[in-house]
């Protein structure tokens, strides 16, 4: 069975909900008002099953005043189906729900003339002669042009078939996308607790699935699912669905919220866009103007700021950013529109290029960093997974970007996200810094990162002829300063595997970095490790083996350091301890064990000879090596 969403539009009283009726014999009115009052206030729903198509239609109201009740219904809709009553033919709100269905990028329709059994022929001619000119030039032009009448039956059985034939032309859903379904009517039901429906514009859901409800990031989970009035265990992408929501209360969800996920995508209250601004609009589009933003069933307000221009002339497009006055959740290629804040009326709509952008001054001619979000945004509007993943790590810059982030601002589930990854990765456009978390950077970014390490590995071996390396910890802060530690952790981990570099225990330093020595400093240095060893457990101070050889300290501390970064010398407190003989002194203490498994200070005195002042650091030593471990007062060798 295909599954398709036929959406009406087209002015107030021109007969879409009648027309709805008689081809499905569902009145979508279920408002007391709409009935009373004889118009459609708010979206209404109805099915009808034409041999293997199921086609769920959302009736959308045509008073403007409704309108933002229309365009909560028209979203995710596969054709649309405007009705012109051949009374009045083209009327002010065809118009403004045309220019909405053309900015949406509708694709599939077919046009309906009703009320033909209230005219004579020469009109119906007349209309239809107008509706052929309004549309020419648009996806309508071409599409099937029907005269119907609710009233006695005229046409329905065409335009049953037209819908046929345009259906064919819808293509299938993917269904291994990230689910999503905005949220377009909610309500509780005795025995059932709360009830949200709306079409599922990607993936699928399925009974008992956890779910998240965005902006909000409330949680839920799924205890069942109808589509079209019959339960089912799953629900797909391009089906109306109800969804019974266990966890949530019918008071904390509202129209415009979507299903999403748990714990995969974010919600935004900024996004940059390409918007075009319709010809009808009554002037320019100027910097920070406040507009009605409506993305699938949501509506919110916000400011416009023109990334590429200093206004934005009807008929024209610009790069924007929408800056929102509260949350809401889109992802990239979603389609807007944006209208008048008062008079309300639709000037224009667009697409979504990055939903989770940082923040983007206005448009200056003269701005080196607005020519760069021009050529990124440029390059993120070219559509393509792999393009926008390097736009989105080379913005990450130094700091990084995590699979998961990338997940979040693309919408793609890991089917999509990985093949898109693997491929950048071979053709070393992108860096995989770790693998747990699993954090990027762009190639160029890597190189630039790489440049910056050797060169302040060079200032230090220059400054430092006698030391080893600069320390991890001293390299992390100075190459990433203010980026995420364990991104900074890994970073560095990551750049020393170059052949560039070479790390030991908690240094690094260049590979062509070698310690050189005058013979007379080769033989002050074997001097000082001499009187360390001599020294035994009865360990020195830097400053009593520099005393003993008559060395100045400064000198002895760059002497020292080569020793302590090699392990032929280890600090225990102030005291230096030659590490053979510490390795020696671990054989003699496992020895022990076949004495006794318990040592306690005065018998390690007896086995080294030394006083309290020595044996506490050496039996602390041993503890951390795992040769012992500290019990009260005691020390059990393991």
């Amino acid at each position: 069975m295909k599954y398709v969403i036929v959406g009406t539009a087209g002015h107030i009283d021109h007969g879409k909900t009648q027309l709805v009726k008689a081809l499905t014999g569902i009145d979508a009115d279920r408002l007391k008002e709409e009935k009373e009052r004889g118009i459609t206030i708010d979206i209404g729903f109805a099915f009808l099953t034409l041999d293997q198509v199921r086609f769920g239609f959302v009736d959308v109201p045509g008073h403007e005043r409704f309108v933002k009740n229309m365009l909560a219904g028209v979203h995710g809709i596969d054709i649309v189906m405007l009705v012109v009553a051949a009374d009045e033919s083209i009327m002010p709100q065809t118009r403004e729900h045309f220019d909405i269905c053309r900015l949406l990028k509708v694709k599939n329709g077919l046009v309906a003339i009703t009320k033909i059994d209230m005219v004579d022929e020469e009109l119906i001619e007349l209309v239809e002669e107008e509706v052929r000119d309004f549309v020419r030039g648009s996806f309508l032009e071409g599409a099937p042009v029907v005269r119907v009448s609710s009233r006695t039956g005229a046409g329905l059985d065409v335009l049953k078939a037209a819908l046929m034939t345009v259906a064919s032309q819808v293509q299938e859903k993917q269904t291994d996308t990230l689910p999503r379904l905005p949220i377009d009517r909610v309500f509780s039901k005795r025995g059932f607790g709360t009830i949200v429906t709306g079409t599922l514009v990607s993936g699928s859901l399925s009974e008992g699935q956890s779910v998240e409800i965005l902006p909000g990031r409330l949680r839920a989970s799924i205890r069942g699912l109808q589509v079209h009035n019959e339960s089912v265990p799953q629900a797909y992408a391009g089906e109306r669905a109800a969804v019974n929501l266990q966890g949530l209360g019918v008071d904390q969800l509202e129209r415009g919220d979507v299903i999403v996920p748990g714990e995969r995508l974010h919600p935004t209250s900024m996004l940059d866009a390409r918007l075009d601004l319709l010809a009808s609009a009554p002037r320019p589009l100027r910097n920070r103007t406040r507009v009605r933003f409506h993305l699938g069933t949501t509506e919110v307000l916000a400011r416009v700021v023109l990334l590429d221009c200093e206004e934005l002339a009807p008929d024209d497009s610009a790069l924007v950013q929408l800056r929102l006055e509260r949350p809401t959740f889109t992802l990239p290629d979603d389609r807007f529109i944006i209208r008048h804040y008062s008079p309300q009326f639709t000037i224009g709509g667009g697409r979504v290029l990055d939903a989770l952008p940082s923040k983007h001054a206005p448009y200056r001619a003269d701005s080196a960093r607005s020519q760069t979000v021009i050529d990124q945004l440029t390059r993120l509007e070219s559509g393509e997974i792999t393009e926008r993943i390097l736009v989105w790590a080379e913005v990450a810059g130094r700091h990084g970007i995590t699979a998961s982030e990338l997940a979040a601002g693309s919408g793609l589930s890991d089917q999509q996200l990985e093949p898109a990854l693997a491929d950048l990765l071979k053709r070393e456009q992108l860096v995989e810094v770790s693998a747990q978390p699993r954090y990027f950077v762009s190639a160029s970014t890597y190189a630039v990162l790489k440049s910056e390490m050797q060169q302040l590995l060079k200032q230090f071996h220059q400054a430092n002829p006698l030391v080893e390396g600069m320390s991890r910890e001293e390299l992390r802060m100075r190459l990433s300063p203010g980026t995420r530690g364990d991104f900074s952790t890994a970073l560095i981990a990551r750049l020393t595997q170059e052949p560039q570099f070479k790390a030991e225990r908690d240094w690094v330093r260049l590979a062509a970095h070698q310690i050189t020595f005058s013979p007379e400093e080769s033989r002050q240095r074997e001097q000082l490790l001499t009187v360390i060893k001599e020294a035994g457990y009865q360990a020195l101070t830097l400053e009593e083996a520099a005393q003993r050889v008559q060395l100045g300290l400064p000198l002895a501390r760059k002497f020292i350091q080569p020793f302590l970064n090699q392990g032929e010398v280890v600090r225990l407190g102030d005291l230096l301890f030659y590490v053979p003989l510490l390795r020696d002194l671990m054989e003699k203490v496992r020895a022990q064990k076949r004495v006794s498994e318990k040592l306690d200070v005065a018998s390690f005195k007896q086995i080294t000879g030394v006083t309290r002042k020595y044996a506490i650091p050496l039996l602390e030593y041993l503890d951390r090596q795992g040769v012992t471990r500290r019990v009260g007062n005691d020390r059990i060798i393991l």
